[in-house]
Order: structure tokens, then sequence, then C-alpha cells
């Protein structure tokens, strides 16, 4: 049985006006790592469609890029056991998000705490979220690097092109479902 390498860029376009956003995530199997390194990835790995998206509403930016995430890892963890001949190996996920990024180095004093706040003693908002991760992080083992969002065009190779190709995406569906709902 061999093994599939995969890279996953995240990321999420947020209203806090209307407590709203859209996450999309883009997944690339056996992406080569001199492939991303390459000035012309994007057309070779990246097309709109391969970006799958969602809309949330009721929910703030944090928890978005979160679900986000797990969201990511629950479609891989599906199409892993459909898989019969080819099962996940190393993973990579790319974002923006240092709260993804820096949940797994805060996972021991979560637990440790239950989950609970400092000063209220309450259940954190984004616990569920955070034990749902945990449980796929154990499953799965992905590699999470954090990638500056928002860089100039100029300054975009590989990578980089690709996360912003999805941060692009996610914000033009957020803009469109905006302008619908409000006409």
């Amino acid at each position: 049985m061999s093994k599939s390498h995969v890279t996953i860029f995240i990321d999420s376009s947020y209203n806090p006006g209307r407590r709203l956003g859209v996450g999309g995530f883009l997944c690339i199997p056996n992406c080569p790592d001199e492939a991303l390194a390459n000035k012309n990835v994007f057309e070779e790995l990246y097309a709109p469609d391969a970006v799958k998206t969602r809309i949330v509403e009721h929910t703030t930016n944090t928890r978005l890029e979160l679900q986000t995430l797990l969201w990511a890892l629950e479609s891989l963890k599906l199409d892993n056991e459909t898989k019969t001949s080819e099962k996940t190996g190393s993973i990579i996920i790319y974002t923006d998000c240092r709260t993804a990024v820096d949940l797994l180095r805060r996972r021991k004093r979560l637990e440790s705490v239950h989950y609970l706040s400092k000063r209220k003693g309450t259940t954190l908002v984004n616990a569920d979220i955070y034990k749902s991760i945990f449980t796929l992080y154990d499953e799965l083992s992905p590699k999470l690097v954090w990638i500056k969002g928002h860089t100039s065009g100029k300054d975009r190779v590989g990578i980089q092109r690709i996360f912003s190709e999805v941060d692009r995406l996610v914000r033009n569906l957020l803009r469109s479902y905006i302008a619908r709902k409000s006409s």
C-alpha cells in the first residue's frame, strides 16, 4: 500500500458586522516540495474549483479559522477512510491563523484545566473545536505551518502564491454572498 503526501492551504474571510464568513481549503495530493518553490506552481497545481468553501453564520473570526481547519482535517480523514490502495502519509497545512498553529503548544495546559478559562472558570468558547482538532491531530499527525497572509503580489511565489489565491477566492465569495443577501 503506497502513501500519499498532502499539502493543504486553509484560509477564511470574515465580516464582523454580520458575524459571518467563508472558510476554504485547497488540498493538493502528492505536491512535491520543489514544485512549491517554483514560480509557475500556480498554473500547474491550482484550480479555483478545487478549493472547497463553506459559508458559516453566527461565528467569530477565530472560530471560523478553527472551523475551517477542522473541516479540512475531517475531509482528509474521510478521504483516507474511503481509499483502499493509498493512505495519507505526511500532511502539511499552511494557514495564516496563529491561533491554529499555536494550538498544539497550548494543548497540555488546555487539557489540564479541562478547557476552562482562568478568569471566569467557564468552558472556553472554542473548547469543542479544540477537542475535535486534537483528536484528528492524534490520528493524522499534520504539520501546521504559519504563513504570512496578505503579501504584495510581486513577493508571491510557490506557497505564498497558492495561499493568496485561496485567500482571494474566499474573500470574493464572502463579498458576493453579502451582496446577494443585501439585494
